[in-house]
């Protein structure tokens, strides 16, 4: 099982008293604990759940909030992202949120990685485009304290290294040889790696007309030379400090709160591109829908807190089950939709079947009847031509899903193949 081991994982309890020292002993036996750095995940209890998002905007974390507390739906309401009744409930809330997919399954064989966004690094990636040689090194040099710098001089070679590198910011000259920065940055853009990397200009020319126009293109800001230390650090920091806010906001509206998996919007970007990646290389494709049996009881008989613990467990299984390069998204309700790349029609009914195997743990685990029915379809690469190839495999798998649901429950049914 891949995943952060306890060594690297820092937790911040927010708060003080008997429940605060209660969470850090049930994170230390989870093999986690309260370390120097930037926490990857918040614990407290309801009454500081306030104070805990407001630390995470401060520290510009984008990490999970689980809250101690006996009304799961009540703290979700007011901001958390997961909740537990007791403190080794909330470490394993956390280290469900945290854990990484199954690195291979027996059934299938490992496909390719998936092209991804970097990893995360210790400090933020600058790469420098300047051609003066004596320029690049001093600001190379007043860059390294704080980050990790790479240093180019000349337009073309900085598109090569930033597709290579994904730099958290460009420090991009405006006349350089051959290309110059305002043709750069166009490349930049057009690049989906770099199109959305921030960049400064930095240039001796400062008139509005030339600010204007690298702005216009999608410039973060602009430096006019000769600028002091101080200045080149601020905008530094405060494009950086904006980029980071963007992406955590853009991370929210592409993650289902409750859960923490991908959302629906996210999961129908990721199909198209598992669909062209498939048909790219000529690989199979399958999908699975999964549904929680008997949602409506439990709401009914247990309350919306037990149906919000069932949907997480339901939710927990899945990941369990995850290769690195499948792909789990909450579609909605008690419906939930996996990509396995490289799998074809057999394969993806194993994964089905071991995923409702793994749920009569969960129930028992859970102390709630956590029950699914899974519907499997899958193409290979030779079915994907259509432009409909995406919604007709999803279509199939709904179909398979419902012929489950209508059967008993409980149960995998595949989509026989369309020819």
């Amino acid at each position: 099982m891949g995943g952060v081991s306890g060594a690297d994982v820092n937790v911040r309890v927010v708060g003080a008293g008997e429940t605060a020292e209660a969470l850090r002993k049930a994170l230390a036996r989870a093999g986690m604990a309260e370390r120097a750095g930037a926490p990857v995940a918040f614990v407290c209890a309801t009454d500081d759940l306030t104070r805990a998002i407001a630390m995470r905007e401060l520290a510009q974390a984008v990490g999970p909030i689980v809250v101690l507390t006996s009304d799961a739906a009540l703290a979700i309401e007011a901001g958390a992202d997961d909740a537990g009744s007791t403190p080794d409930e909330v470490a394993r809330r956390v280290a469900a949120r945290l854990k990484a997919p199954r690195v291979a399954r027996e059934d299938a064989p490992t496909p390719e990685p998936a092209p991804a966004a970097s990893g995360k690094r210790d400090k933020p990636l600058i790469l420098v485009v300047e051609d003066d040689e004596d320029a690049r090194m001093v600001l190379s040099e007043l860059l390294r304290p704080r980050y990790d710098v790479d240093a180019v001089g000349d337009g073309e070679t900085a598109l090569k290294r930033a597709a290579e590198l994904n730099p958290d910011l460009v420090l991009l000259d405006l006349f350089l040889p051959g290309m110059d920065g305002f043709g750069a940055l166009t490349g930049l853009r057009r690049h989906s790696k770099t199109a959305d990397t921030p960049v400064i200009f930095l240039s001796a020319q400062g008139d509005a007309e030339t600010k204007s126009q690298g702005l216009s293109l999608g410039a973060a800001d602009y430096l006019a030379k000769p600028f002091s230390e101080q200045e080149l650090m601020a905008r530094v920091d405060r494009t950086l400090k904006l980029s980071a806010q963007k992406e955590h906001y853009r991370a929210l509206a592409q993650t289902d709160g409750l859960t923490g998996l991908p959302n629906f919007r996210s999961f129908h970007a990721r199909l198209e591109e598992e669909v062209a990646r498939a048909h790219r290389y000529g690989h199979p494709l399958a999908c699975a829908m999964v549904d929680l049996d008997g949602l409506k009881q439990i709401n009914d008989q247990l309350g919306h807190a037990a149906g919000n613990r069932a949907i997480l467990a339901l939710a927990d299984a899945v990941r369990e089950e995850l290769r690195d390069t499948d792909f789990a998204a909450r579609y909605g309700g008690d419906e939930f939709v996996v990509l396995l790349p490289q799998t074809n029609e057999a394969q993806g009914a194993l994964f089905a079947e071991r995923l409702r195997k793994r749920l009569a743990d969960v129930s028992e685990q859970a102390g709630l009847p956590v029950h699914g029915s899974i519907g499997v379809a899958a193409v290979t690469s030779d079915d994907l031509d259509s432009p409909e190839a995406a919604e007709d495999l999803l279509r199939r798998a709904d179909e398979a899903l419902y012929n489950a649901k209508r059967s008993g429950r409980d149960r995998v049914e595949v989509a026989p193949v369309e020819h």
